[in-house]
This record gives structure tokens, C-alpha cells and sequence, in this order.
């Protein structure tokens, strides 16, 4: 499965552009690249790693699966 993960500081930006990014890159992967799911997260930046929606996905995660973000800070 293939997961994209989105999120930005504060409920003022948006994540459009984030997601855009990674629509554009798996469309130009061979062969393309389908998200299954999108994990999205807005003023997530002060959670607590585990109260944040990416720590509760990474519970539910296999070695088979791929989180695509558009840039390892977003981690």
C-alpha cells in the first residue's frame, strides 16, 4: 500500500501543494505510482509523535507498505 503523508503547521496553510507534489512524482515513476490513502495533519507540529495521525498509522504499517512525503522534515 501506498501512503501519502501531508501535514503543515498551522490551520492557516493548506495542503494542496504538498499533495500536488506527490501526485506529481508518482505520476512520473514507471510504472506510476497509485496513493492508497492519504494521512493528513494540520498544527500537528507540537503533538506528541504518538498522538499525531502519522504515529497511530505507523502502528498499522508493513514492510510492504510506502509513506511518501514531499520532504523528511514533514516526518
Amino acid at each position: 500500500m501506498y501512503l501519502g503523508y501531508v501535514r503543515v503547521s498551522t490551520g492557516k496553510q493548506t495542503v494542496e501543494n504538498q499533495m500536488f507534489a506527490i501526485e506529481d512524482f508518482c505520476a512520473h515513476q514507471n510504472p506510476p505510482i497509485h496513493i492508497d490513502d492519504w494521512i493528513i495533519e494540520t498544527a500537528s507540529g507540537m503533538k506528541h509523535f504518538d498522538k499525531r495521525k502519522l504515529g497511530k498509522q505507523l502502528q498499522s504499517v508493513t514492510s510492504d507498505d510506502t509513506i511518501i512525503s514531499t520532504e523528511i522534515t514533514r516526518l
